[in-house]
């Protein structure tokens, strides 16, 4: 009965690691901010230029979120703005927004190309399947204008992106999703107070400083997991217990 129940067990555990990760929406830890080089101004000075001398620490306000939602139902529109970049790759880095369910379920839009300079700004709408960029200046060198359709394009699940060229690894908002080397929180979120105005703030190199670029995105909140999401970890969980219960059951060692 042993091994029955360890080949069984081996199965099982196959099983559930063909399962992609569901996100975990939030970020582990607040990331260590290091001082700019040279000129370059620190985030802190961005944030208080964006937001107002005092409205954000970055040390200790950063939130932990990494999945926003529409504050309006079913629907979500906004106003990506550029607020500042301080690296060499200014000129070919992207900000975007990406979809999906879990890890092997994800699809992303550009939406600032590298041709935005500080305060441009472009429009969003998010419908259920849809995503509509648009500007009235500057597509196709400054913004990804455009209405794209896809299935997994949803206003109350989404996160943003960031890539510092076209060869470059693309660095999301969730950790869980970036390399850890040299470390995977190349992300930093700030809430200004109990608004729905945001900074995210990007690391493209290794001094973390998080000034490469910083963008302004209005209107949205934090995302509560889909009911889906909760209902894969579950199931996992289950299944395991419900093997270590039926060894148990039989006296197995």
């Amino acid at each position: 009965m042993r091994l029955k129940s360890i080949v069984a067990l081996l199965g099982l555990t196959a099983s559930i690691a063909a399962f992609a990760d569901p996100f975990a929406p939030n970020n582990p830890a607040s990331s260590l901010i290091g001082p700019p080089p040279g000129a370059e101004q620190s985030l802190q000075t961005i944030a208080d230029s964006l937001f107002g001398p005092g409205h954000v620490n970055v040390d200790t306000g950063q939130s932990s979120a990494g999945l926003w939602s529409s504050t309006t139902p079913n629907f979500a529109t906004s106003v990506p703005t550029l607020v500042a970049e301080f690296t060499d790759n200014a000129a070919t880095q992207t900000f975007g927004i990406w979809f999906g369910t879990d890890t092997n379920n994800i699809v992303s839009y550009d939406i600032l190309l590298g041709g935005a300079v500080a305060h441009n700004f472009v429009s969003i709408g998010i419908n259920n399947g849809s995503l509509d960029i648009s500007s009235g200046v500057g597509c196709g060198s400054q913004y990804n204008c455009g209405t794209f359709n896809n299935a997994l394009i949803n206003p109350n699940s989404f996160g943003f992106f960031f890539k510092p060229s076209a060869s470059a690894t693309k660095y999301y908002s969730l950790d869980q999703l970036n390399s850890a080397d040299p470390r995977a929180d190349r992300f930093v979120a700030f809430q200004d107070g109990t608004t729905t105005n945001w900074m995210f703030a990007y690391e493209d190199g290794t001094d973390f400083d998080y000034n490469d670029m910083a963008v302004k995105v209005e209107s949205i909140a934090v995302a509560i997991p889909e009911p889906e999401t909760y209902a894969l970890m579950l199931a996992g969980l289950g299944a395991m217990g419900f093997v270590a219960r039926r060894r148990k059951s039989r006296g197995e060692r």
